[in-house]
């Protein structure tokens, strides 16, 4: 990719993976074709030593074994590096895996600490829970959300501190600023899952921040059809360790996964605009309808954290949560399943306008207890406004609500 300078991030995204490289007479491809193949064929052994590297003697990516790099996912690393402002980027197989190397390559592991959100994603928390604490790493977590947590990470001097833009399902934001900060004074590496707010809205780097991980799954892909994760590092040390972890565990991005990852890149700004409004509409009807209890979304003005999102991010993301007032889960699979047009699954971030049940779904692995401490109720559902007709959108709640 030819970088122009100052290119937005509207044109980043657009023209992302396309090559530099001057084509064939016949013609050069606008956009990179699949390279499907595992192994890659050199001039000579000693070229194929070479690549063993990741890169040729002129710097440019080489590529060996698809397990290690492929041109795809090399192509989608560049993009994602460039739109978050980074060194580098990892590209995983699904967000899990990208949440697993970061962890890794930040160095959690016996006798280290980590300082941690109590709203995380809760398999998040569940694979510090089984993979990391088992081996001596120890967990604090806490309300990062408030000027209380930034205190805690001052007191407990952790060696990583985990943090989410915009937490799931009840849209709490992170002070990013100042948890980067905090977490300077004591020397931690610094890690923010930004799925919900993607490099559109907020670019974590600039304030600090070493890593910052997605679920390209989500609003990356955009279209409910290719599961993927990545990593982008803002210093060259962390990336390092964050490659090697990821071929170590097979973690690897397909070139097939790549190209549809890509291809949603390109319309991901145009997306995130639909998406902002939409949902800034929805939680407004939601916040008068007669059956809602309270709706969590920092576009409404009695969000606390309403300031923040407006400084952070400038519009405020296509998710939102609220609750019924009816507080039963019969109430909540009641409405559900009355829906006609938003559909019923387990993710968020597509076209469509999606809703989930967060005890059921990314919350499953907590006890009552947690979620109870952490604000999920019995009523609480989460939306992902999609970018559908609004009126459309709103109707089929109304529906779904009276009946």
């Amino acid at each position: 990719m030819t970088t122009q300078e100052p290119w937005d991030i509207e044109t980043i995204l657009v023209h992302g993976g396309r090559s530099s490289s001057t084509g064939p007479a016949s013609g050069k491809p606008t956009v990179q074709p699949i390279y499907a193949s595992t192994t890659y064929l050199h001039d000579s052994v000693e070229a194929l030593d070479q690549a063993f590297s990741g890169k040729t003697p002129e710097g440019e990516p080489a590529f060996v074994y698809a397990r290690q790099a492929n041109p795809n996912a090399n192509a989608f690393e560049e993009t994602m590096a460039l739109a978050e402002k980074g060194v580098g980027a990892v590209a995983c197989a699904s967000g899990m895996a990208a949440i697993h190397v970061a962890l890794l390559a930040a160095g959690l592991t016996t006798g280290t600490k980590i300082v941690a959100s109590q709203d995380l994603y809760g398999p998040t928390i569940g694979i510090i829970r089984k993979l990391f604490l088992p081996i001596g790493a120890e967990l604090v977590l806490a309300d990062l959300c408030t000027p209380e947590g930034i205190a805690v990470i001052q007191e407990e001097q952790p060696d990583v501190v985990y943090v989410e833009t915009v937490s799931n399902p009840l849209t709490k934001m992170a002070d990013l600023a100042a948890i980067s900060a905090a977490a300077q004074e004591v020397g931690a590496i610094t890690i923010v899952d930004s799925t919900f707010s993607t490099p559109y809205l907020v670019r974590p780097i600039e304030y600090g921040f070493d890593l910052v991980l997605h679920s390209a799954t989500k609003y990356i892909s955009g279209h409910g059809d290719s599961t993927g994760g990545v990593v982008i590092s803002a210093k060259n040390t962390l990336l390092d360790q964050l490659r090697s972890y990821s071929i170590l565990l097979g973690a690897m991005l397909s070139p097939f996964e790549s190209h549809l990852l890509l291809r949603g890149l390109r319309t991901l700004s145009l997306r995130m605009e639909r998406h902002c409004s939409n949902a800034l509409h929805v939680a407004r009807f939601l916040k008068d309808h007669p059956a809602i209890a309270r709706v969590h979304y920092p576009g409404l003005e009695d969000h606390p954290q309403h300031e923040l999102a407006k400084q952070l991010m400038g519009s405020f993301g296509g998710l939102l949560a609220f609750e019924l007032k009816e507080q039963t889960r019969e109430a909540a699979f009641h409405f559900m399943n009355a829906l006609q047009l938003c559909l019923p699954v387990t993710s968020l971030g597509d076209v469509f306008s999606l809703v989930s049940y967060p005890a059921i779904s990314s919350h499953r692995t907590l006890s009552p207890a947690e979620l109870q401490h952490m604000g999920i109720t019995e009523g609480c559902i989460r939306m992902s406004v999609g970018v559908e007709h609004l009126e459309d959108i709103l109707q089929d709640l109304d529906q779904a609500l009276n009946h």
